[in-house]
């Protein structure tokens, strides 16, 4: 009963231990002190996401005891000066509603999950790349958000497959687009390729170089491009009957997806492929076609590289 009645008056240990385990922030919400709360608040979310963000940028090497040092020195002055504040304010008859426990609990902790639930089902999907089939479009670590408003929601848009069966809102993609999907063998890993094949297209490959509808399509090699690629290797744009263009990277065209069978792309799938044609695991191979229900969303903008600190903030094309 000490315990819990020490806890109501807003004795200063109390507030200090808020402030030390769970965050400063809570512990001034704790004292009713509001702006102040909000300050620390903000002083959290500088030293835990936009301080790495700006070393990572700036290309800034620091050990990992470096950050756990900052996160304690902050956390320990922080408490001190909740402790100094507790001490001095006299006890309140009535504190606001910010202050109670069960608020935070509704403020702090499910409201923020169930917007993020709601943000990451119904907008925006956040997906790292971890190879490098989509040279040069995406990079191996590259960090980027897929919107779902372009698509509309289908099975997969909704984490654990729990969307609707019928896809809602949106449109189709179209040839050339690149898209993120539930990969069909385990639909808990998302893939990320370009379309290539719409329903009812005709897709093969012969000496590397792609076939649609019969029709060999367009390569142009680029010679003077600023795009890095690695030796041994060419660059090239190639050219949709649709209009689009967009760079892809061969090694050679002997490969064993360089010459293929035609398929047909049946009704409701789509034919995929990555732009690293010669590395790339797609439709051509165990993938292969994409049903509809299984497209989640399309990529949008790369926010972020684990390596390359210069690939931020750049559209997905």
């Amino acid at each position: 009963m000490r315990l819990l009645a020490a806890y109501r008056s807003r004795h200063p240990a109390w507030a200090a231990s808020i402030s030390l385990f769970l965050s400063p922030a809570l512990g001034m919400f704790y004292l009713a002190r509001g702006w102040l709360g909000l300050i620390y608040g903000a002083i959290g979310i500088l030293l835990a996401y936009a301080l790495p963000f700006v070393l990572s940028y700036q290309a800034i090497d620091y050990p990992l005891w470096m950050s756990v040092l900052v996160v304690v020195v902050y956390r320990i002055a922080a408490s001190l000066h909740v402790y100094l504040v507790a001490s001095r304010q006299p006890p309140r008859a009535r504190y606001p509603w910010y202050a109670r426990f069960y608020n935070w609990i509704l403020l702090f902790w499910l409201a923020p999950l169930l917007l993020a639930l709601l943000v990451r089902n119904l907008l925006l999907q956040p997906v790292t790349i971890q190879s490098g089939s989509m040279r040069p479009a995406l990079q191996s670590g590259d960090y980027f958000f897929a919107e779902k408003l372009t698509y509309g929601l289908g099975r997969y848009s909704i984490i654990f497959g729990l969307g609707p069966e019928r896809r809602w809102g949106g449109r189709l993609p179209q040839r050339g687009e690149i898209i993120s999907f539930a990969y069909p063998p385990d639909p808990t890993t998302s893939y990320v390729k370009r379309v290539i094949g719409l329903p009812g297209d005709r897709v093969e490959l012969r000496g590397g170089r792609l076939y649609l509808n019969g029709a060999v399509v367009d390569r142009q090699p680029l010679a003077n491009s600023t795009i890095p690629i690695e030796a041994g290797e060419t660059l090239y744009m190639e050219h949709l009957p649709d209009g689009l263009a967009y760079p892809i990277i061969e090694t050679n065209d002997v490969s064993r997806g360089d010459d293929t069978v035609e398929w047909l792309v049946p009704a409701g799938h789509y034919f995929v492929m990555g732009d690293n044609r010669d590395n790339s695991l797609d439709s051509r191979f165990d993938l292969g076609f994409v049903p509809e229900a299984n497209i989640e969303a399309r990529p949008l903008v790369i926010v972020a590289n684990k390596t390359d600190p210069q690939r931020w903030w750049l559209p997905v094309r």
